[in-house]
């Protein structure tokens, strides 16, 4: 059975008097190259019009940063070359072609096939998909000299029927004198009559484990191949940096269906809704609050008084419970309370505690990791949600659709994609050994931002909503059974809000240092959001009189692109933006802040 997490938030991460961001005028340097040939650019078919599809599509990335040598970066054009381009003496270079892409001619015409694909996976290795059913493993050699040639060690179609794939992810690592490469690819099929009954779905996201390895280095071959489903599509699926496990962000779980080293035990029926599923047990206690309070409500035994019941409570910390008898809370509170606010009440075998919020945040929890509890509206609200919701609902469901009656659009005609995200929205942390989730978050609220690589040995770390920041939240390689496997790592101040605003977003990416995040628009602007720097003199804010010794810079650089942006790629220094036909970079690092 999966361990169960709640997020755990580092509140010193946290600036609760975050003041805005203050538009800078300060230029920034940017650098442009037209490209000969343009980018190899592949859309969706009229066949490939689910939600699952579209999903699939808007994740790709037609840029390729080198991990290993950040001024550089990489893109497959319409001759199926592999180009290289990078930045020195204060401009954009572009090298000839380093990579012929076999079989162009053919593999062209394979039907619904996606866009090619290039990561770099060690300091001398490479994975490349042609987007219509072939993998290609590629020897770069040191990347870092110009003279170097790349070598494919390995070709080969890697699904069965040699099926069209987009790759989501790869990982090379090392056992003794095994080398092996980890990659993760993705695609939708539409299911069968089988499938519909028990997914409850038109379409499914299949993910394909493959897993190639070698002794010596030079022969490589399939070592094993594993197949997972997901009835919903995924926001973020990477390895660990073992490559034993599966790191899985989706609004449902994904499951094994299929594995060539050992047999899956395959589950009759999955969670295609968590609100109509039985828990897996009955909550300790219950749980509500305001923009005051939290109030939390326990059942005793029979016969308990009053004078049984302890309480000790500080302004994060509580332990309460019955004396010489079962602990009903105790731990690090979610938010800080007021002690003197706070207090409880005992009626029969109901025990209710107030805790009083030193401030209106909502909490996630009423104590840090513990999951016996569960949350319940507080009757006000419900009573509220039911008087706003009067004017909209009736006892019958949509009984006209045809009917003239002045709404916007024909209920029944919603897709998947208008629907808010399940309760079910999830982190998970798979073994690919045993089939089994090991690790489970319910991410609830956090909404889905961005997702970007911070360290070169650790899975990309995913930015999460919290009420209106944006939080860095980095998986980690070892796990310990008793401890979260994703930490706190950085917040940007108030992005959730400002993402939000943004109806033309095409990327959001930050700098591996996390200095600052930035947006990308579908044609020409880039939105930069820099972390707060000190400032030589302290400032004074008009409106409330308070001291400011930080600022929190926002820039916006204007491209003269004309065509849509296909691909962004940031290191601390730089920010490379592509379109079909031109590439820009952008130097962030010489701005004054």
């Amino acid at each position: 059975m999966a361990e169960k997490f709640d997020l755990q938030i580092k509140r010193e991460l946290l600036d609760s008097s975050f003041d805005g961001y203050k538009l800078s005028l300060d230029s920034l340097p940017t650098y442009s190259l037209q490209l000969g040939i343009g980018i190899e650019k592949v859309d969706l078919t009229d066949g490939q019009y689910s939600y699952h599809h579209a999903k699939i599509l808007g994740q790709h990335n037609h840029l390729a940063l080198d991990p290993w040598n950040q001024q550089t970066v990489y893109y497959i054009d319409q001759l199926w070359r592999i180009n290289k381009a990078f930045i020195a003496d204060m401009q954009l270079n572009q090298t000839e072609s380093i990579l012929q892409i076999p079989d162009s001619t053919n593999q062209k015409l394979v039907p619904e096939r996606v866009n090619l694909c290039l990561q770099f996976v060690s300091m001398e290795m490479a994975v490349v998909t042609d987007g219509a059913g072939k993998l290609h493993l590629i020897n770069t050699g040191n990347r870092g000299e110009s003279s170097t040639k790349w070598t494919i060690v390995y070709s080969h179609d890697v699904l069965d029927d040699s099926k069209p794939f987009s790759l989501t992810y790869t990982v090379y690592h090392r056992e003794g004198e095994t080398h092996s490469v980890e990659c993760l690819c993705s695609y939708v099929v539409e299911t069968n009559e089988e499938q519909k009954e028990k997914y409850k779905t038109s379409f499914l996201t299949v993910l394909e484990w493959i897993s190639i390895s070698s002794e010596d280095n030079k022969a490589w071959s399939l070592k094993r191949h594993r197949r997972l489903y997901g009835r919903k599509p995924f926001d973020y699926a990477a390895f660990d940096q073992s490559g034993d496990c599966l790191i899985v962000a989706a609004e449902s779980e994904v499951e094994f269906v299929y594995d060539s080293v050992k047999p899956v035990v395959v589950t009759e029926n999955i969670n295609v809704n968590a609100s109509n599923t039985a828990p897996e047990s009955c909550p300790e206690y219950t749980w509500n609050q305001n923009a005051e309070d939290v109030n939390i409500q326990f059942t005793v035994p029979e016969g308990t008084k009053k004078s049984d019941i302890y309480m000790t409570l500080t302004h994060n910390k509580v332990n309460f419970g019955i004396k010489n008898g079962k602990v009903l809370l105790e731990g690090m509170l979610h938010g800080f309370v007021d002690v003197d606010g706070s207090t409880w009440i005992m009626e029969k075998q109901m025990i209710e505690l107030t805790l009083s919020k030193q401030s209106g945040e909502s909490w996630q929890a009423v104590v840090i990791g513990d999951n016996r509890g569960e949350m319940t509206l507080d009757p006000a609200v419900v009573e509220e949600i039911h008087q706003r919701l009067a004017g909209l609902t009736s006892y019958e469901m949509n009984p006209d659709p045809e009917k003239t009656n002045n709404q916007p659009f024909n209920a029944q005609q919603l897709e998947e994609c208008d629907a808010y995200p399940d309760d079910g929205f999830g982190l998970l942390r798979i073994d690919g050994n045993s089939h089994k989730i090991t690790h489970k978050t319910n991410l609830g609220s956090h909404q889905w931002l961005f997702q970007s690589r911070l360290e070169i040995d650790q899975p990309p770390a995913l930015c999460l909503r919290h009420d209106v920041d944006g939080l860095m939240i980095q998986p980690q390689n070892t796990v310990k059974e008793s401890e979260t496997p994703w930490q706190h790592t950085a917040t940007f101040n108030a992005f959730g809000y400002v993402q939000a605003s943004k109806q033309q977003r095409r990327f959001s990416v930050c700098a591996p240092d996390s200095s600052y995040v930035a947006i990308c628009d579908c044609v020409r602007h880039i939105y930069i959001y820099r972390q707060p720097t000190a400032i030589l003199s302290p400032l004074r804010n008009r409106k409330t009189g308070q001291e400011v010794g930080a600022v929190a810079k926002q820039q916006l650089v204007s491209l003269d692109a004309v065509n849509n942006i296909i691909g962004i790629q940031v290191t601390n220094d730089y920010i490379f933006v592509t379109t079909e036909n031109k590439l820009y970079c952008i130097t962030v690092k010489s701005a004054v802040v």
